[in-house]
């Protein structure tokens, strides 16, 4: 209660249906139906009533709130709520002695401990070996590049020439994808974003080979239309399959066009 009213907004008003406020707040339909219990010498009615689930209640004997989230900022709320990690406690040792005579020589780096709490339900969790996260399917990243744009790694004392021939700047994720195209027939069935379920990126090898087990999806960097032509590019390798160059990748109905952007609007894109 802060100054005598309900910080979260009880009781609520009456409602003949369910709506969004303009702060995106939900608003649930709450009808007239005359039913109420007395508490506490007060009569609560379905203003008071917390959104809940019968089943959830009876299953773990406890109070659950359950919300019906449909707007962005609420979906935000309850990623920020459960990703905001273990509460600490700072502990400070100190000793204490009822002789005045007697000096104590306090080691304060020693006597410091900074300690991590972790409540009972999440050392609990940790003693049966449950896992404390995990991620299913496996996402691969896909980069891409322009012609002859792809990103290099080097230091400032390498020579320029040597890190030019390097094998692995011939040899990037996105053009060993057009090559494989020019090997493998099951890939030319395949986009770009579809490759990873069926072939696996192997780092060591700088090569695509087939998938002999497991599972993963892929997802290309997101591109800003300001960059220009790699955003179109990466619009078109949402669609094209079986490129065995950038200039397949810019032929539409066999006519190849100067640009990724030209390509775009030819395919109505």
């Amino acid at each position: 209660m802060v100054d005598r009213k309900c910080s979260k907004k009880y009781a609520n008003k009456f409602s003949e249906h369910t709506s969004i406020d303009v702060n995106g707040y939900l608003i649930y339909r709450r009808q007239v139906d005359g039913r109420f219990i007395e508490k506490s010498g007060g009569k609560l009615d379905n203003r008071n009533v917390v959104p809940y689930n019968k089943y959830l209640l009876k299953r773990y004997q406890a109070h659950i709130n359950v919300e019906w989230c449909n707007e962005v900022s609420s979906i935000k709320y309850l990623f920020k709520y459960i990703n905001k990690g273990p509460d600490r406690a700072t502990v400070a040792i100190v000793e204490n002695c009822d002789d005045a005579v007697t000096v104590n020589v306090v080691h304060e780096i020693k006597q410091y401990y900074d300690c991590r709490y972790l409540s009972a339900c999440e050392a609990s969790w940790r003693i049966f070996g449950y896992d404390v996260h995990y991620r299913t399917p496996s996402v691969l990243r896909l980069p891409f590049h322009l012609s002859g744009q792809q990103q290099v790694v080097f230091g400032g004392e390498d020579n320029i020439d040597n890190v030019i021939n390097r094998p692995s700047v011939a040899s990037s994720m996105f053009l060993s994808w057009m090559h494989c195209n020019q090997i493998y027939l099951e890939a030319r069935e395949l986009t770009y974003i579809e490759f990873p379920t069926k072939f696996m990126w192997k780092l060591d090898e700088r090569c695509w080979d087939p998938r002999k087990k497991g599972f993963s999806v892929g997802r290309i960097h997101s591109v800003y239309p300001t960059v220009g032509e790699g955003y179109y590019l990466r619009i078109l390798l949402n669609k094209v399959k079986s490129p065995k160059s950038f200039e397949d990748i810019r032929t539409v109905n066999g006519k190849t066009f100067p640009t990724f952007r030209d390509a775009c609007y030819e395919l109505g894109f």
